[in-house]
């Protein structure tokens, strides 16, 4: 999460070692692994062969030309994130292409040169749909299999390659429907958003064409009235002004109630946003204690921490696991076993700090190689405390 480090607690530090610390660096790692160019890693299999019997100087050099060459057609073939924006097959076709041409071409070269058959058929698991990545797969193995017997490769590095191929094509193939269904989550969610903020303006609309409608008309006939009586009879006038100003702060009241149910909430609400939040993004989330009681600006505050303590987990903390503790005392504590370091304070947060910190309570935040910690906690609700502001 996006945000400055604070002191920390003793008592809640003892809790967070017996958890078990993460190193920081995995999250960083995992963002790597995501990306294809990670697994460029894997060409430096084509020389094994070299620990055993060491090349010529023809040799070195096809090889070190062979896989220099590739690299940058791999490259262009996954150039713009295809997990997430999609292949282009004109690009993968030619990748693969190259790929499969090289694993027959540098048979006769000491090397592995099965290793580009392995790109060659994940390379072609992007296409889509994936039937028509299954049947070109399988017909770019059935053709490497059968040039390798013509051109007498041993047949424990022809099994090898081909079985290496079917293995990183099935994990492939898994990491496109995967993005793919990522992608409908994320859709999804965000048509949902929209239908949720399309519902959120008309009813504002109806509250307000049906609060100020025949309030606005009442006041304009009242004043066009008091206007010409203000010569013939004051008394009516003064009556009637008096009306107007009645009914002007009675609307105003109105009107305060109508527009603040777009923005106030409570921590109920926001505690069942964060579970299907953190569910949507694979986030295993734990609730212990239930909320406590508090005035509904104090909910409507607690509850919108909460909900930019959660956003911040799913945006910045590569997370795993998250978990929401409601303190005897009064504390609201959300930690998550994300990649924690340095933090530093962002727009949200020192919201938060504000928000929290206006009604008498604290915020605050640890970094750990583990994650990071929030705790908030806020003075106990005042009896008979108005939940809306008052009317002038």
């Amino acid at each position: 999460m996006a945000s400055e480090p604070t002191r920390k607690s003793d008592g809640l530090s003892a809790g967070a070692a017996s958890q078990g610390a993460r190193p920081k660096w995995t999250g960083r790692v995992r963002g790597l692994s995501e990306s294809p160019s990670f697994y460029l890693i894997y060409l430096a299999f084509y020389f094994t062969p070299w620990f055993f019997q060491l090349p010529g100087l023809r040799d070195a050099l096809i090889g070190f030309a062979a896989v220099g060459s590739f690299i940058p057609m791999y490259l262009y073939a996954n150039a713009g994130d295809p997990y997430r924006n999609g292949v282009k097959p004109h690009r993968i076709l030619l990748a693969a292409g190259y790929a499969s041409f090289l694993s027959l071409a540098l048979i006769p070269v000491v090397g592995m040169s099965g290793n580009f058959h392995i790109f060659a058929v994940t390379l072609l698991a992007g296409l889509r749909p994936q039937r028509t990545a299954l049947l070109v797969m399988a017909g770019t193995s059935a053709f490497y299999l059968c040039a390798s017997w013509l051109l007498d490769v041993t047949i424990f590095e022809m099994v090898l390659s081909q079985f290496i191929a079917v293995m990183a094509a099935m994990a492939t193939l898994a990491g496109y429907e995967s993005a793919a269904r990522v992608s409908t989550r994320e859709s999804n969610l965000r048509m949902e958003a929209e239908l949720a903020a399309l519902r959120e303006r008309e009813r504002i609309a109806q509250d307000l064409h049906d609060l100020l409608g025949h309030t606005l008309t009442t006041i304009a006939v009242k004043s066009e009235l008091a206007a010409r009586l203000l010569d013939a009879d004051a008394n009516r006038a003064k009556t009637e002004i008096i009306e107007i100003r009645d009914a002007a702060r009675i609307t105003l009241k109105d009107v305060r109630a109508a527009v603040a149910g777009m923005h106030v909430t409570t921590v109920h609400q926001e505690l069942a946003r964060a579970r299907s939040a953190l569910a949507a993004a694979e986030i295993r989330l734990s609730v212990e204690g239930e909320p406590p009681e508090l005035d509904q600006a104090a909910h409507s505050s607690l509850g919108l921490a909460l909900r930019e303590a959660i956003t911040n987990i799913i945006r910045h903390s590569g997370a795993r696991s998250a978990r929401i503790h409601f303190a005897p005392e009064g504390a609201l504590i959300i930690e998550d076993d994300g990649c924690g370091g340095e933090l530093h304070a962002g727009t949200g947060l020192d919201g938060m700090r504000r928000r929290i910190e206006s009604l008498g309570g604290e915020m605050e935040i640890e970094s750990r190689e583990s994650g990071v910690r929030v705790i908030l906690s806020l003075p106990p609700a005042k009896p008979g405390q108005e939940s809306l502001e008052q009317t002038p």
